[in-house]
This record gives C-alpha cells, structure tokens and sequence, in this order.
C-alpha cells in the first residue's frame, strides 16, 4: 500500500482490498447465462488521526489501478471506517431513438435489439447491453451448409408391420438426435382422404420477420384447401425468381406445379428465411393453417372402419388415428378425443411458414406425415441439450425471457441454428419429402418451416422408454405451475395392468423401464408422505372417503390438482376440515394449504394394489379407526 506522513507521524495503510477480476467469466460463452456488468470498485482507506491533509505529497487522493486490484487512499480522518464505493457507469434514463441505437451500437443487427433500445427501464438497459456484449463476442461463424443431416432409416416390409416396436428400436438413436426421418418401404400407399373442396380451416398471421421478438400469432382468414392453395401459390410467385427455382408456366396443371414443388432446392430457400428471421427484413407475413382438428375437420388417413392393414393395401399401424391407440401404446389408456395427442391435427403451410422450438406436452414423442407438397424443413436437438437450448435463448434474448418466463412454452420464438452451434447446442437438420415421417423423441426440441404449399398430419405417441422423461416433465411443469395433459402415474399404473391382462403381449410385463420407475414412485411417494407425518399431519384417510363432501373430481381416475402447481394428486393430496375450504394440496405444497392446526388436517391417499406393498405409510381401514378411536376414550 501507500505510505503518507505528516504532523502525526507515518501511517501505514492498514486495510486493502483485493479486488480479483476473472478476466474469463467476463468473456465467458454465449452459451452460459449472461455475464454481470463489470463494476469499478475503487477502496478508499483513512487512518486514524487527526492528519486532513497528506503534507508529503500535498494531494488528498492518490489511486493506482492494475489488472487485479485497485487501490486507492485517501488520508483523510474518519473514525478509521473503510468505504467502498461502486462507480457503475451512468445510465441513460432517456429512450434512444432507433438511428441512434444503431449508431451506438452498429453491431446490432436484430430488430429486438433495436426495439429494446426503445425502452427507458434501467433493468431493461442493463439487459439490452448484455445482450448486445453477447452478440459482440460470438466470433464462431457457422453456416447452415455445416449443420449434419439427420439419420435417415428405411424399415422392410416385415419391420414396418410394428410401427411402436419399430420407433422403440429407434430410441437410441433417437436420444442422441433428437428427430429422425423414416422412409416407408416401397409400395407402402395410404391414400389422401382430404376432401379439398370442403375442408375448411382457420389460418393463423405469422410476421416472419419478427419470429425473434415473441409476438402472438393473429388470427388470418378461413380458406378451403383449395382457396389455401391457390393462395399459397400465388404468394410465393414474387420469391421464386429470386430464389432461382423454376416458375411454372402460365397454364401448367396441377400436377406440373406439383412435380416442381417437390423438386425444389431447399437451399437458397433456407438462406433467404433465416436471412428474414435474424435481420427482421424484408417484411414478410405468411398464414398457417396449424393445429386443424382431425376429427373435425377431417384425416389424411382412412378413419374408423375404412382402414385396413398393409398386408391388405392400407396403411395399418403408421395411420396416425390408429397409431396412439395400438395395443402396445400407454397413450391406449387415455379417454378418445385428447386433441393433439391421440387425435392427429393437419398443417396446412405455405413457403416461410414456420412452427417455432419447443417440445411436446408432458415431453411426449410425436410422429409427423407429409401427405402432399413442398418439403418441411426441421431442425432437431437432443434431449441431452435441451437445457443447453433454452440456456442460449434466454441469453440472446434476455428482455424477453425477463418479461415472460415461460416463453419457451408459447411456441412463438425462433432462434437460428448457426448461432446454437456456436453456443455450443449441436442441431440436425432433416428435410421432410412427401410419403415419410419425422419421428421426434422425448424431451427433444425441434423447430422448422415449410418450403411451400403442403399438407401434414401429426401425433403424439409412447412406448416404455418414454416414462422416465414424462416424470421429470411432471416436476419440470410443477416448478412452473403448467398443466400436465394427465396424470403420470396414473398411466403408468393402467398401462402395466393392461400389459399384466393381455394375453398377446409378446414383450411381457415386466419391462425392466417401468418397473425401475415404480420403485422411484414409491420412493418419492415414502418420502412425501413421511414429511407430512413429521409436519404433524397424523389422520390418514383414503380417498374414496372424501366423495361425500362434494368435491369436483376431474380427469382420469376422478384425480384432483393442486391449487399451487397445477399438478396431478393421484396417489396423495392434503387437505383441511375448515368449513370453507374445497381446495386441495400435493404433498410437495404441504405449507401452502392453510393457517390451522396441522391436528385439523388430513392426508388423503389412494389406494393401488401395484404400489401399496412398498409404501409404508397407508390409509387406516374404517374397523382399525374404530378400534383406535375407541382405545382412545378409554384412555
């Protein structure tokens, strides 16, 4: 430290600070959360003293900085009490005008950042200029011509038979990748069953060029399959020349418009849409007609009683009304008519039209058919990098994410693959054609767009291996207080009984992936309901004992939510004697339920004869209540 000296002699600086700097988490990848501000932390030291004045040099400050600390001094009497002053720079409490933000920031490319530019808040400024330090520091140049292809498989007729055995066999692969491309045999044809005259359907705006700024989509306009067609074509006449693919002639049929769809070149049309996505020009807003209701509206595949196995010409098995329901799938157990996920939905796209990362509800896998048109565009990443992913979009896009935490379930965000590679996200890449299916697999993100005008079915599916991620996607959605499509166990439960009673099940019961997740039930179930005894919860009721309070019971196996999380109680649930009081509680919201005497509550449990073996705790028959009660008043 310094030395000063005067009247009272020499003082020697008694305190120093040591401020160490990691030059690295200062340049740290865009891939991990997004780095603090670097703050000039200056230390200001007195001695004790009467000394006002450092009468060796005549100056009252005298600083020296190095690349790892800064000291200063400042030799004037205090009580000997350290200050630590933080000098952050100084904030602009005004908006900055769209030419100026770019002026300042000439980096900036993204019309978020130039939005967000806009806006006065001092926290929304901070984050605006950590993104904008994020954008600056990426040097990794990636081009989409980098991005590897996904695997393509192509089953034999005698492998195609079984369409859940054969997407199992997959999983391995699938986990690695995240989606896959699956080419049916030759000779396979299921038909198209749209009748184009009277399908109609509702669109959905999407602004392409603001697919990075999480704005809604609006409703468009309704359009017969027909009127979309023509539409869709007539749109993409401006592009075309641009793109150098062929324009059909002035009075080409339909079935030379769509030869040279399919045969179209997905690269110069790549370029162009995520050139419109990252720089937010040209303006483009296309329609979409996503999400249209099969049952509704109408199936690409034969529907009940008009479909036939492929021995006999049909599609069997890969007819995506049957494929959620086939013996071998949990998804069997559901009630009919879950839209989305036992009921396929039809996409109608056009060129540019886009569905945006994410991953399916309750982390299912889905299976996707192009049954006509222009190639779909995906883009996959692996369960593995999942979080990897939503890491890099919550970096790059921090003022969204600070305004709507649970973006990533809205469906509405788009963010380019170069840039995921460059944060360290590996992403593939599968062009859909007419005739094959994109298979995505469990907790896998996957986004794309279309390449013009077609028409697409999808579903959802399961087999064993998906159980362990639909548990983790119960907790996942618990700490964001999301609805789960059913409840967990509850599946599980039916499903191996299912198993356990059908005589043609070749594979058996005792699937070693379920029975593995039985005992992590159990386990989590044992350490739930322990906690609540320790709480002081000390009645123990089963469930069907609750009826005669009136009490709505909703979803399969009349199972009751939690008022907290949203979350599925099918096992066990907490509850009060409160006159009032209709809510009900899981067992990890124990604190929330109510202000009594833990003496007036009451754990409700199910009972489940594949389960209750291993719990340790469970619900009192009504004769040993009796019996307890009465040892109770003798006493």
């Amino acid at each position: 430290g310094d030395k000063g000296g005067g009247e009272g002699g020499d003082y020697r600086l008694h305190l120093k600070m040591k401020v160490k700097i990691n030059k690295g988490s200062m340049q740290a990848p865009a891939a991990q959360a997004v780095p603090q501000l670097q703050k000039e932390r200056i230390m200001l030291t007195a001695p004790k003293g009467k000394c006002a004045q450092n009468k060796a040099t005549g100056s009252s400050v005298r600083r020296r900085k190095t690349s790892t600390s800064t000291v200063a001094t400042m030799p004037q009497t205090r009580g000997g009490v350290t200050q630590i002053l933080n000098k952050r720079p100084k904030r602009n409490r005004s908006a900055m005008s769209r030419s100026e933000a770019t002026k300042r920031y000439p980096d900036a490319v993204s019309p978020l950042m130039l939005h967000a530019s806009q806006l006065s808040s001092s926290a929304e400024e901070r984050l605006l200029r950590q993104a904008l330090e994020n954008s600056k520091k990426e040097q990794v140049r990636v081009n989409l011509s980098d991005i590897p292809d996904a695997p393509i498989f192509r089953p034999t007729l005698r492998e195609f038979e079984d369409p859940i055995k054969y997407i199992r066999s997959l999983h391995p692969v699938g986990e690695l990748w995240g989606i896959v491309r699956v080419v049916p045999p030759e000779g396979w044809e299921p038909g198209f069953h749209i009748d184009s005259k009277n399908f109609k359907f509702e669109t959905r705006l999407q602004n392409v060029n603001k697919l990075q700024e999480a704005i809604g989509f609006d409703s468009g306009n309704d359009y017969t399959l027909d009127e979309y067609c023509k539409m869709a074509r007539k749109f993409e006449k401006e592009y075309l020349p641009r793109l150098q693919l062929p324009v059909p002639e002035m009075n080409a049929s339909n079935e030379r418009i769509s030869e040279l769809e399919k045969s179209r070149n997905i690269s110069s049309i790549e370029r162009l849409y995520w050139q419109i996505v990252t720089t937010g020009q040209p303006q483009v807003t296309v329609e979409y007609g996503n999400d249209v209701d099969s049952a509704k509206n109408g199936s690409g595949f034969a529907k009940d009683g008009k479909w036939r196995e492929i021995s006999k010409g049909g599609a069997g098995g890969w007819n995506l009304n049957r494929i959620a329901t086939l013996a071998d799938s949990p998804l069997k157990q559901l009630p009919s008519g879950v839209k989305g996920v036992t009921v396929p939905w039809v996409y109608c796209g056009m060129m540019f039209s886009s569905f945006c990362w994410h991953c399916e509800d309750n982390h299912l896998p889905s299976i996707n058919y192009l049954h006509k048109g222009a190639p779909k565009v995906w883009y996959g990443v692996s369960p593995a990098h999942s979080k990897g992913l939503e890491r890099a979009m919550k970096s790059h896009m921090p003022l969204l994410f600070h305004k709507e935490p649970d973006l990533m379930q809205k469906l509405v965000t788009m963010l380019d693959p170069p840039t995921l590679v460059a944060n360290h996200v590996p992403v593939c890449r599968a062009v859909q054609t007419e005739g094959t299916y994109i298979i995505t697999f469990p907790r896998g993100y996957h986004c794309g767009f279309n390449a013009g005008f077609n028409v697409a079915e999808a579903v959802n599916l399961a087999y064993d291996e998906w159980f362990p991620y639909g548990r983790l996607c119960v907790k996942r959605y618990r700490e964001m207080k999301r609805h789960s499509v059913f409840p967990h166990e509850w599946l599980m439960l039916k499903f191996l009984e299912t198993q356990k009673s059908n005589k043609n099940n070749n594979r058996g019961a005792d699937s070693a992936v379920i029975q593995q997740e039985i005992k992590a039930v159990i386990a989590e179930e044992n350490r739930l309901r322990k906690r609540a005894k320790k709480a002081g919860v000390e009645r123990v009721l089963p469930m069907e004992e609750q009826k005669y309070r009136k009490i709505s019971m909703d979803g399969p196996g009349l199972c009751r939510k939690c008022h907290l999380c949203r979350q599925h109680c099918y096992l066990s649930y907490m509850t009060c004697f409160c006159p009032k009081q209709t809510k009900v509680v899981c067992l990890h919201h124990i604190r929330y339920l109510c202000a009594c005497s833990p003496s007036n509550k009451a754990l409700y449990v199910r009972r489940v004869p594949q389960i209750d073996v291993g719990l340790e705790i469970r619900a009192s028959t009504s004769r040993s209540r009796k019996k307890a009660s009465h040892k109770s008043a003798l006493r």
